[in-house]
């Protein structure tokens, strides 16, 4: 497996837009009502939504690549959770391709956000994750990241408990 990274650019946004949904499906597609989830891929992964992120300055994806494929993605940015840190960036998703779960694809895009939010000069890093996503707060907390707080994640009219957490840069 040779898994190259870059930036996202303009020409991704469909396949983009694809592989997020895909993924947001495989990962927790089996919890909502078909309306919900259809409501919320309509409004987070279309095509247009993701070219406009990806020509916005204040976010970046950075793309995992097998061969020209998509095979993992980490969308970083301004801190939109309701939390009172002025110098903090916010980590708003990390998602890989099921079959890649555990080669190291994560950790690289992982790695990479810290080292841009550092480079942001970013105090903090905060992340939101489902409460019983379990593998994914094992690998937070292996990166350093404390359980802060919680808040109310909506897929369409469907609020999961989600928890806020935190690394200190």
């Amino acid at each position: 497996m040779s898994i190259t990274y870059r930036d996202a650019r303009p020409d991704d946004a469909k396949a983009l837009a694809d592989f997020c949904a895909r993924t947001f499906v495989d990962t927790f597609g089996r919890l909502y009502p078909p309306q919900d989830l259809s409501a919320f891929l309509s409004a987070k992964y279309g095509e247009a939504i993701q070219r406009k992120e990806i020509a916005d300055p204040s976010v970046r994806y950075r793309l995992a690549l097998e061969g020209d494929a998509i095979a993992g993605y980490c969308m970083m940015g301004a801190l939109e959770m309701a939390v009172d840190d002025p110098d903090a960036l916010e980590l708003h998703r990390l998602y890989v391709d099921r079959r890649l779960k555990g080669a190291g694809v994560a950790a690289a895009l992982m790695d990479d956000c810290l080292a841009w939010a550092r480079a942001k000069g970013a105090k903090a890093l905060y992340l939101s994750v489902w409460e019983e996503n379990h593998r994914a707060q094992a690998f937070y907390k292996r990166y350093g990241f404390e359980h802060v707080g919680e808040h109310k994640f909506m897929v369409g009219e469907t609020a999961d408990r989600d928890f806020i957490w935190r690394l200190a840069l």
